[in-house]
């Protein structure tokens, strides 16, 4: 399923989309009794260089004429310049290291299916999680023995808490979505509005209880179209919203286009409580250094111009994450009461110390001396950094350049004739 082809302007896309797997896993369960899941552990941060070399060559090859310039060399020494020379692990991120990963694991699919010719009618891959309906629990065994070989060929093993054989199919759908799809969603009137959000999240925040690694929550924000725009259903759906942020962390990524999609549409997003309850957030993230979670309540203060609290402004200020940071002096520019009570310095010495560029705060580097954030320094003898910057290449839209902005395309409830603001 994960396989790239290329997609609009030259970038990668899946194959299928991983919204699709339902269909998949019921066109693959025909003929199956058991169920076969596994996963690679630790996938990305796992993946020796080398056996991308081995993928492209054949590792007997590969082995054999180790000096030969070859495309599986070429694509082994730029993965590992990309990390320092490191020969094990791949960025997390970059479309080049998907790339790279599916070229390994075809080769591990072409050989399991030519081994176990079941598993091209009966299985299916999404990156490093494979499924495969096996006609009894013997040959789930069988061929989960066969596959363990295989991945092992490439320096990879498979994740024991995770690899399970389960007597029976297991659904096409996990078993929290299907009543959270068929929860009733009227939009006749802004009362009934009301009331189905309340029957929806109070479903899913059982069900987050249950399956607290499943994306329960944010399942439940993008099931909410048409848009609860009403008089009383807006403020509801946002503070469900915003309780969801305290539940499951991950949910801020669907947040954040939801208040965006609010306040250009005039909704009020700027109370209290939502101040409250992200400045509380970002000072508990940031303690432990949660990049991820901090960037994304930066992200939702700054362009909805709403304030940072100087005490989780410093947390944030003492933190590792560059992306933190870069967000955070953005704010710090054009923020007088941030200026008098926040120290920056730590960064500031970070971004101008000498090699930062080549190190794990390049990014900081990078945009603190594009920005002029701090002292004037020469591009670390690098001149790729100098060219970036002449082209003006910039990873971060400056909060000065950036206005709120639609990120979403929702429907406009019945019940309102129009949409009543701008």
């Amino acid at each position: 399923m994960s396989r790239p082809v290329v997609g609009r302007y030259g970038s990668l896309r899946y194959r299928t989309t991983f919204g699709k797997r339902p269909q998949i896993a019921a066109s693959r369960m025909p003929g199956g009794s058991s169920t076969l899941k596994t996963d690679v552990s630790q996938f990305y941060p796992s993946i020796y260089t080398h056996a991308v070399d081995w993928a492209v060559r054949g590792k007997a090859t590969a082995k054999k004429h180790m000096r030969v310039r070859h495309l599986g060399t070429l694509l082994d020494e730029a993965l590992r310049e990309s990390r320092s020379g490191q020969t094990v692990g791949l960025s997390i991120g970059p479309e080049t290291s998907w790339l790279a990963s599916e070229v390994l694991l075809a080769r591990v699919d072409a050989a399991i299916c030519r081994e176990c010719p079941q598993i091209a009618k009966r299985g299916f891959r999404f990156v490093d999680d494979m499924t495969f309906y096996s006609s009894s629990a013997g040959e789930a065994y069988e061929v989960l023995a066969r596959y363990e070989i295989l991945l092992a060929d490439f320096e990879l093993i498979l994740n024991p808490t995770k690899v399970r054989v389960l007597d029976g199919l297991e659904p096409p759908e996990a078993p929290w979505v299907t009543p959270l799809r068929q929860v009733r969603y009227r939009d006749d009137n802004d009362a009934h509005l009301v009331n189905d959000l309340v029957d929806l999240f109070s479903l899913a925040m059982d069900a987050a209880v249950r399956h607290p690694t499943e994306a329960v929550l944010s399942y439940a924000i993008k099931r909410c179209d048409p848009f609860p725009g009403g008089l009383e259903s807006w403020p509801i759906y946002r503070d469900l919203t915003l309780a969801s942020i305290s539940r499951d962390a991950s949910t801020l990524r669907h947040v954040y286009p939801i208040l965006v999609f609010a306040k250009s549409r005039g909704l009020d997003v700027g109370n209290d409580r939502l101040v409250e309850v992200l400045n509380e957030a970002c000072e508990a993230h940031a303690t432990l250094d949660h990049g991820f979670e901090v960037a994304w309540i930066l992200t939702i203060l700054r362009d909805l111009a709403l304030p940072l609290d100087a005490s989780a402004a410093q947390r944030v200020a003492s933190m590792d994450d560059n992306c933190s940071l870069v967000l955070l002096m953005d704010m710090f520019q054009l923020s007088a009461d941030l200026r008098g009570a926040v120290d920056m310095s730590s960064a500031i010495r970070r971004a101008e110390a000498a090699d930062a560029l080549s190190s794990d705060d390049w990014l900081l580097a990078y945009e603190f001396r594009a920005a002029r954030w701090c002292a004037p320094k020469k591009w670390d003898d690098i001149p790729q950094w100098k060219e970036l910057n002449t082209a003006k290449v910039r990873f971060l839209v400056s909060q000065s350049a950036t206005t709120p902005r639609s990120r979403l395309r929702r429907r406009r409830p019945a019940f309102m004739p129009s949409w009543s603001y701008p």
